[in-house]
């Protein structure tokens, strides 16, 4: 693992459509953009902001996710979450992290945690339970 540069954050987007409401993720009965699909969209950021920080063998597991999700999208738009590296501890990195609609509203907040893991190590483990 190479040191982890604080600061550092990425984006990812996507369309709300019909795979990704609430209703299709089974969480709620309306076509909103979900908040299972929220949070993966900002976990999906988490993985892109360190990316370049990771060896070869080297990814990141979640192991915490505090997050809020404050306000509905409809079908139709498109949503940015954006993850920030806040703190770094050892293998832990904290995100500060963000989802908001194309006119700039924030739709949901909070902070998520990872750890870095060897990929293989981690698998061997998982298999043999």
């Amino acid at each position: 693992m190479k040191e982890i540069i604080t600061g550092t954050f990425a984006t990812v987007s996507t369309k709300v459509d019909e795979t990704n409401t609430a209703k299709a993720a089974k969480s709620g009965s309306l076509n909103v953009f979900a908040t299972p699909f929220m949070i993966a969209l900002m976990e999906e950021a988490t993985c892109k902001a360190v990316f370049e920080f990771l060896e070869n063998d080297e990814t990141t597991v979640g192991t915490n996710i505090n997050v809020a999700h404050s306000k509905a999208s409809a079908l139709g738009e498109t949503i940015t979450a954006k993850a920030t590296i806040a703190e770094v501890d050892g293998r832990k990195i904290t995100f500060d992290v963000s989802a908001t609609d194309e006119n700039d509203n924030i739709i949901g907040s909070g902070k998520i945690e990872r750890f870095v893991v060897n990929s293989e190590k981690f698998m061997k483990k998982v298999e043999n339970k």
